[in-house]
């Protein structure tokens, strides 16, 4: 693959993550606000994520990129909550 097609390849998953992030702080924020049973939607997050790194491995994307990137979004997703609970 071109240097240039990996770098597109990169963004998007940067995208695609960021995505992800934004759609878990939003359903928070929507049981926080809302009340209300949210199980199927924290159920499919968690799937959403596996089905994600699966295509992305099937890209070629390399296992280490993908597990920095899983700690990356972890680590973003518990500063967001942290900072959500202020």
């Amino acid at each position: 693959m071109e240097k240039n097609d990996r770098g597109t390849l990169y963004f998007n998953m940067s995208i695609g993550t960021l995505g992800l992030l934004i759609i878990i702080v939003g359903l928070y924020k929507y049981v926080q606000t809302v009340g209300g049973d949210s199980s199927f939607a924290l159920l499919g997050f968690p799937l959403t994520m596996i089905y994600l790194n699966y295509l992305e491995g099937k890209a070629g994307i390399s296992k280490k990129i993908l597990w920095i990137k899983s700690i990356i979004a972890i680590f973003l997703l518990f500063i967001i909550y942290i900072f959500s609970l202020s």
